[in-house]
């Protein structure tokens, strides 16, 4: 047999060689797409973790941390923020959070002195739950009036998270408190005899009631201020469905409270 007729193929074979030939390049081309989109993905994993690229541009989040600084600050001063995304930043209603606020100043007014429960004084019952209820309440108004604040600066760190800075002018409690209890004492010495009659215990939540009842009166809107403070807060970045957006914790709510009171 000639040596040309040994060494050819069947057409089965020259037809399978040829289909091969023609899967082997787009197989190819596959893979190789396959790999570069798996370094692409990695890649970007790696780059968000590690240096915090998320495609989002500076100019872009520092417009968004003032703008939201100041509806945290709002918020945190105020126990109210008139934006529209101010849930989605503080993470708390409006309503929890001044409950937190009220029972907080509650805790505060028996911390150190014992209050009675109940007394009759000058023809009138008061009631410790009540008067508490009624103090706290005047309290958490005051708070909610506008104060003077504004951003001075802010610094992010490679994760885009933001430390910002701010002014501003605290109200003072204990000031306007001292008027009322000064125009509450010259009420009760005006009916010496029948307070001289109650315990200590007894005349204090007499003073709480009165002063509840007489606040708004004395004060006004002539609330006292003390000159500003500066502070800083912390505001956590974080990218939700794409959008950027910054986000407080409650302890960072509770600084803000702080720094919107003098010592």
């Amino acid at each position: 047999m000639p040596e040309e007729t040994k060494q050819k193929r069947s057409r089965v074979e020259r037809n399978w060689s040829t289909k091969k030939h023609r899967l082997l390049k787009p197989n190819i081309i596959l893979a190789a797409m396959s790999i570069v989109v798996m370094i692409v993905v990695v890649s970007g994993v790696v780059a968000r973790i590690a240096f915090g690229v998320d495609g989002v541009s500076q100019t872009t989040r520092q417009k968004l941390v003032k703008k939201d600084a100041k509806t945290a600050l709002e918020f945190g001063l105020t126990g109210d923020s008139s934006a529209s995304n101010t849930q989605s930043i503080v993470n708390l209603t409006t309503k929890k959070w001044q409950a937190e606020i009220a029972s907080s100043i509650q805790t505060a007014l028996q911390s150190d002195q014992k209050v009675a429960d109940s007394v009759t004084f000058s023809g009138t019952q008061y009631k410790k739950t009540s008067v508490m209820k009624d103090l706290s309440q005047r309290y958490l108004e005051t708070l909610q009036r506008d104060r003077d604040f504004k951003v001075t600066s802010v610094k992010f760190d490679k994760y885009h998270n933001a430390k910002v800075t701010y002014q501003v002018k605290p109200i003072d409690l204990p000031a306007g408190q001292a008027l009322v209890q000064k125009y509450v004492d010259e009420q009760i010495k005006k009916n010496e005899t029948a307070a001289s009659k109650l315990t200590q215990e007894e005349l204090r939540l007499v003073e709480y009631a009165m002063v509840a009842n007489n606040w708004d009166r004395v004060l006004k809107d002539n609330m006292p201020t003390s000159s500003d403070k500066i502070a800083t807060i912390d505001l956590l970045y974080r990218t939700k469905n794409f959008k950027p957006e910054y986000q407080i914790t409650k302890d960072t709510l509770n600084n803000i409270l702080n720094s919107g009171l003098a010592e």
